[in-house]
């Protein structure tokens, strides 16, 4: 993996966090609904959803935090691989019992949680991970080192892959005619 594919992955993982942070906490709905949600998912009691929605937005701002703190990509991506792991866990979970509900992974909706949200999540977390071993392997990785094209194409691709991610119901609806709600 070259430097421009690891940089790329990296601003691929700390796109997709920020989103979902700033969709969850834009508003007190959202982040309700967020609350709400994880109570629908099936993953604990209604009684502590709202700390758990609360320590899951913590989690992905740790995480992007890290991974913009200069330095801080290698622990951040590892910590990627384990936030994408679990989310991939809980919503796999949650299909597999029946779950209804959105996962609300980047803002209030109503399109019920699908494999195609654990795919997201599981890709999420190989590319974590396939930038971890690219930061160990190169480890002088950081936008300054990209000369201005690289930079330019780094940028480009994870535009693309965050807006195909976070857009991903509405992707698949227009592409299959999944159901699709927002």
């Amino acid at each position: 993996m070259g430097v421009a594919a690891v940089v790329a992955a990296i601003l691929t993982v700390s796109g997709v966090l920020a989103i979902s942070i700033i969709g969850k906490v834009r508003t007190r709905v959202g982040f309700h609904a967020f609350a709400d949600a994880i109570t629908g998912l099936q993953v604990i009691s209604p009684r502590w959803s709202r700390l758990v929605a609360a320590a899951s937005i913590a989690a992905e701002t740790f995480v992007l935090a890290l991974l913009v703190w200069p330095g801080g990509a290698p622990a951040g991506l590892a910590a990627a691989v384990l936030l994408f792991g679990a989310f991939a866990f809980v919503l796999a979970r949650a299909i597999r019992r029946g779950s209804t509900v959105g996962c609300h992974c980047f803002g209030p909706t109503s399109a019920p949680v699908a494999w195609r949200h654990v795919i997201r999540s599981g890709f999420l977390a190989v590319a974590s991970f396939g930038a971890l071993l690219g930061t160990i392997a190169l480890p002088a990785v950081s936008l300054g080192s990209l000369d201005p094209p690289q930079l330019l194409l780094a940028l480009f691709v994870a535009g693309i892959v965050v807006m195909a991610l976070v857009w991903l119901d509405d992707l698949t609806w227009l592409l299959r005619g999944a159901t699709h709600a927002r």
